[in-house]
């Protein structure tokens, strides 16, 4: 019995002084995917970024409204208004690193655009890509 709590207690999210959490993908053990550090973070802001805001019970507030501009005209304005969007959202619910900076790409074939969000935490440098196109669009609105 002991075995096992040991073995909980070295993956348990957040031990070991680290940021941790589960990803939603099985590892080859069958067990959840453990992620650490600026995974788990971006993980997190990912969560955000493809949550429509009111959509959670708990918190209402919660999550971001790019799903509302995917159909909005690829223009400056529409940059602007996704770039802020973000920039204040993530700190919002997730303050544990830092933007660097917000780069938008409009989709050519379709509605919709693809967000590259850098970010610093503790000196390391990674990116979340996520895309937001009709297909998220008719997923929360179909």
């Amino acid at each position: 019995m002991a075995n096992l709590l040991d073995r909980f207690n070295k993956t348990v999210v957040g031990s070991k002084g680290r940021i941790a959490d589960y990803a939603p993908v099985i590892s080859v053990s069958g067990d959840f995917k453990l992620v650490t550090d600026l995974n788990a973070i971006l993980l997190s802001w990912n969560n955000i970024l493809l949550t429509p805001t009111r959509s959670y019970d708990h918190d209402p507030e919660y999550g971001c409204d790019l799903y509302k501009m995917i159909f909005d005209q690829a223009d400056s304005v529409t940059e602007d208004n996704i770039r802020n969007e973000i920039i204040n959202k993530l700190p919002r619910y997730d303050d544990r690193a830092s933007i660097t900076d917000v780069n938008v790409f409009f989709l050519n074939n379709k509605k919709g655009f693809v967000v590259n969000v850098l970010v610093n935490y503790k000196g390391v440098v990674g990116k979340l890509e996520a895309r937001i196109d009709e297909s998220l669009y008719f997923q929360f609105m179909g």
